[in-house]
């Protein structure tokens, strides 16, 4: 497929509501979307939130990285006492060593999934411990996971 915008060939693409015969690549959609939040910014006369990336203090930073590599995540690192878990588009942990006083484990965060059986399921067949998914009376079908210090990642999915 070419994208309609920068005339790329492009594996993966969308079809805008308004004219599904123009095909654009995530690229421009991207820039599409960033447009979008400048014009927000500028109409609403106040800051957007761009995104966020939670830390998750942990004992060992070496550890975790692998943990985390395991879970299908892409990791950098910064120096030894601090990496970073990337995965997907926009989703990145930081992953700092917990010094002095600072307790490791304390971290959570929810994520929102298309099929949270499939992401159980990937983590299973990585080793990882998975609790649930099982459906809940708010509509979601959610499940768990916790690192090897304990940080708390939920995630879920819309009812079928």
């Amino acid at each position: 497929m070419v994208c309609t915008c920068c005339s790329n060939s492009v594996d993966w693409w969308v079809r805008l509501r308004s004219h599904p015969d123009r095909p654009i690549c995530h690229d421009c959609l991207g820039g599409l979307n960033a447009q979008r939040d400048g014009q927000l910014q500028l109409a609403s006369r106040t800051w957007l939130v761009t995104g966020f990336e939670p830390i998750f203090k942990v004992a060992d930073v070496a550890r975790s990285v692998a943990w985390y590599e395991r879970a299908g995540f892409d990791v950098s690192f910064r120096d030894d006492t601090y990496a970073f878990a990337h995965r997907d588009r926009d989703m990145t942990i930081h992953l700092a060593h917990a010094d002095g006083d600072e307790i490791a484990g304390s971290g959570a965060l929810y994520v929102h999934c298309q099929d949270a059986d499939r992401v159980a399921e990937e983590w299973v067949l990585a080793g990882i411990e998975v609790e649930g998914p099982g459906d809940e009376d708010y509509g979601k079908r959610e499940g768990s996971v916790t690192d090897p210090d304990g940080n708390l990642i939920r995630f879920g999915s819309a009812l079928r």
